[in-house]
């Protein structure tokens, strides 16, 4: 029989007059993260707004025009509605500001932020995210918008996302995926002056690949994202952006040109013209390929000159801390589908593969290619900075580890987004509302410590009681579906008791993360569950990347643990993880569970989002935590970090996370003074709210972005733009002339009094003196350094100075003062004398 097709259209609900600003409002992301805004379209009908996944742009298609004609003539309805609406526009006139000897400063109006990211993690109606790079990029996104930055996010839109997670009978993962109806959500197409979809064109191995332009309004932020799923495409090009993260390598790259090529051809055609390319992760690198070639055959700038250009302008921040979990191509892949591009930029494609590349490897790195793109490149903590550093050090071997450029920006949350409405109202009465705007300034949070204890425990409490009855429900939804007896029982009801403890283990179940680690010792375990005076409760969720087997058995394991043991109502699975489901977790339990193999949490953002809520982390000394824990807002599990045994490590991690979960944990929280409330538990929340709320908010991050990065690139784009580039081509003569004669150049003789065995003491004067063979250079262009090492993590870099040139060989003297004590060694180089704009580490030598 025959298919009837049909042609589909839209019908824009009709509001009265006076309730045309919601519309406004269900348009802009901002309404999903003020509480106000969201108790305005929850007032509507707080059954459909659940229904919808909180979505208010579905709540106004789908509720009756007559209950909006009833609503139009409520008073109530309309001055909260005229109450949120003024917030709204105050917001969009707040201007953004940065500080520049003391003093504030407005941003120049040509300065502009480019962020690229592969997902946005933003709201739970809008599933195009997967996990934590995805909830960082929308968190950044939405605090730029709170500082009123001047930045424009770029990514994909996916026709169908990531995939829903389904628990089957047996306790097995299965991914459904369900395609995603555009018009329903928060999200326009971009038109032109004459109302047109803007579509544009970009070549791929020179077939054209056409790309609507969507935009979701993030408060004051424009996110825009390409859509491949035009009729006007190849059945093959349609499918680029299907699904995120797809484990087909072909589809992989497809997708990330798409996002590099078509973000740029994006910017051009909306004219925008930014200042900084901040590269969120190393998906969007090819970027720099097509950047490349638009400098060099646009605007007619040499290799060198166009790579420079890059190169000032660009941030990469790297958030995975192995190398495997950075994104790399094989060669002929890469080859097959940007040799044409490369070629545009004068270079064989063996040539520039030497760019995206450690030593001999046969895979284009994207991440590579960003480092040695990128002036500006950091870690999303301290630690995964200093672990980025010894794991990159290869691509300058010449250069000492630490002195890598990999700087350390440690990541934050955006406070309204991840913030309970109990504990927001406590904000806004003992901080008040500042922390909107500029919860950087770390003097409005002196406040917190102040609150009265009951006042937190009750907000605690409540929010506690809200997480168990929407958790019962979603069991009871999904228990129902698979059929389960449980479903059917009176023990539903019991899940989760209120009065009692509860841990919270929310995250993607990727093996390092360790969820299954509390089940190591099953005995010890039930017994802390099944306390009669003390009993703890564990809620987890998460999903596993639907290749990763070993994901999947963890899930499986913990089901199955409380199915074995008949403790379903104390040992909770979740299904179906998404923002919705972490925002109760993160805010209703008692304390935060985090596990992983140290050093391979990057960062771990959600332990931040529990630790505002009052919320303790019992975690691993890994991401940021080391930066945040002291004895008076957490615990530290550190017992097995120093094992290489893995089953030894486990096994002492579990054990010291079972003694202190006994005899520390428990204690505390069950310990209530006279008005049945644990103080000492209440003062350390108020010491997780107050350290987590000062130190780890996404304003203090940006602020560090601004001022690390984002600014010094402004100045460095104007310094080398004025007057046609000029200074641009006087540095690369520089740099052509360090080409020309460095593979010459070295020491002919080193003087200095120090002896292999010799013991000198501390204070004593070390003289130096070099001879270098500078094979014709200017001296002037080189600098020798005696580097200095007083132990592992710590150096000192004496700089010796220029006496005088004899021929080809130029003399360097000078000393310095011995410091510390204990063994330390030392070093002399060559590297080019500093200039502005290029740095040293593509060109040193040791003597050594």
């Amino acid at each position: 029989m025959k298919k009837i097709n049909f042609k589909d259209f839209y019908v824009k609900p009709k509001l009265p007059e006076n309730l045309e600003p919601l519309n406004e409002l269900a348009e802009n992301l901002w309404s999903t993260w003020n509480t106000d805004a969201y108790r305005l379209f929850s007032r509507i009908d707080p059954g459909l707004f659940r229904k919808f996944n909180h979505n208010p742009v579905k709540l106004i298609q789908k509720v009756p025009a007559e209950k909006f004609q009833k609503l139009s003539q409520e008073s109530g309805f309309l001055n909260e509605l005229d109450t949120v609406y003024k917030q709204f526009m105050s917001y969009k006139g707040y201007k953004g500001y940065y500080r520049e000897n003391g003093k504030r400063k407005n941003f120049a109006n040509d300065f502009q932020i480019a962020y690229f990211s592969m997902e946005f993690g933003l709201h739970e109606s809008l599933p195009i995210y997967s996990g934590g790079l995805g909830i960082l990029s929308g968190d950044h996104l939405k605090a730029a918008s709170d500082m009123s930055l001047p930045l424009t996010g770029f990514g994909l839109l996916y026709r169908y996302g990531y995939f829903n997670q389904k628990i089957d009978l047996n306790g097995k993962q299965t991914e459904v995926y369900k395609e995603n109806k555009w018009y329903s959500k928060p999200i326009k197409k971009v038109t032109d002056d004459n109302g047109e979809d803007i579509v544009i064109e970009i070549k791929i191995r020179g077939e054209k690949i056409y790309l609507k332009a969507w935009e979701i309004q993030v408060g004051k932020v424009p996110l825009y994202l390409l859509d491949a799923n035009l009729d006007m495409n190849k059945p093959h090009h349609r499918k680029i952006t299907d699904y995120l993260y797809v484990s087909d390598r072909e589809m992989r790259i497809l997708q990330e040109i798409v996002l590099a090529f078509g973000s740029l051809k994006l910017i051009e055609k909306l004219e925008i013209e930014p200042t900084v390319y901040h590269l969120n992760e190393g998906h969007s690198a090819f970027l720099i390929i097509k950047r490349l070639n638009n400098l060099m055959n646009l605007k007619e700038f040499f290799f060198d000159e166009a790579r420079e250009v890059i190169r000032l302008s660009t941030v990469f921040t790297t958030h995975t801390p192995v190398p495997a979990g950075n994104e790399a191509f094989e060669m002929k892949l890469v080859k097959h589908y940007l040799s044409d591009e490369i070629k545009a930029t004068n270079m064989s494609f063996e040539q520039f593969a030497d760019f995206a590349r450690i030593s001999d490897s046969n895979d284009f790195s994207l991440s590579v290619l960003a480092i040695k793109f990128a002036k500006h490149i950091n870690g999303v903590s301290k630690l995964h900075s200093i672990v980025s550093k010894e794991m990159w050090n290869p691509i300058y071997p010449n250069i000492y580890e630490d002195e890598m450029p990999i700087d350390a920006i440690t990541n934050g949350v955006h406070i309204p987004t991840w913030l309970s409405r109990q504990m927001s109202k406590l904000f806004d009465r003992y901080i008040g509302s500042d922390y909107e705007h500029n919860a950087d300034e770390e003097s409005i949070w002196k406040n917190i410590l102040s609150i009265p204890d009951i006042e937190i425990w009750e907000a605690h409490q409540q929010r506690k009681q809200q997480m168990i009855t929407f958790i019962r429900k979603r069991l009871r939804d999904h228990l129902m579906y698979r059929s389960s007896e449980f479903a059917t029982t009176e023990k539903i009801k019991n899940v989760l008791a209120p009065y009692k403890l509860v841990i919270g283990f929310a995250r993607r179940f990727a093996t390092y993360k360790r969820a299954n680690l509390i089940l190591k010792d099953k005995t010890k375990l039930l017994k802390l569950i099944l306390d009669p005076e003390r009993p703890i409760q564990f809620v987890f969720a998460g999903k596993a990347h639907p290749a990763d087997e070993f994901g999947k058995a963890m899930i499986k394991e913990i089901i199955d643990f409380a199915k074995e043991n008949q403790v379903e109502d104390s040992f909770v699975f979740i299904e179906d993880y998404d923002m919705n489901v972490a925002r109760h977790i993160v805010q209703g339990v008692d304390i935060w569970m985090n596990t992983p193999l140290k050093p391979k949490e990057a960062s771990g953002t959600s332990g931040m989002k529990a630790g505002m809520n009052g919320v303790m982390n019992l975690s691993v000394l890994d991401g940021w935590w080391p930066e945040c824990y002291n004895s008076d807002n957490g615990w530290a599990i550190t017992a097995g970090s120093q094992q290489e045994d893995p089953q030894i490590r486990d096994t002492l991690d579990a054990n010291e996370m079972y003694d202190i979960l006994e005899n520390e944990i428990a204690p505390i929280y069950y310990n209530r003074d006279k008005n049945r409330i644990p103080s000492r538990w209440i003062k350390m929340m108020k010491h997780s709210i107050y350290d987590v709320g000062k130190g780890f908010n996404m304003h203090r991050m940006l602020r560090e972005y601004l001022t690390k990065f984002y600014l010094p690139i402004s100045e460095d784009v104007k310094k080398i733009s004025v007057d046609n580039y000029k200074y641009l081509k006087q540095l690369r003569d520089i740099e052509s002339k360090l080409q020309n004669h460095w593979q010459k150049v070295k020491f002919v003789d080193v003087d200095i009094n120090i002896q292999d065995s010799e013991i000198i003491s501390s204070g004593e004067v070390i003289k130096a003196k070099a001879k270098i063979d500078i094979d014709g250079l200017d001296a002037k262009l080189l600098k020798v350094e005696l580097f200095n090492k007083n132990d592992e993590n710590d150096f000192n870099v004496y700089e010796l100075d220029f006496v005088k040139k004899e021929k080809n060989i130029a003399i360097f003297e000078g000393e310095f003062t011995i410091t510390g004590s204990g063994k330390q060694s030392f070093n002399l180089r060559i590297r080019p004398n500093q200039t502005d704009l290029i740095e040293f580490y593509e060109y040193v030598k040791w003597y050594y």
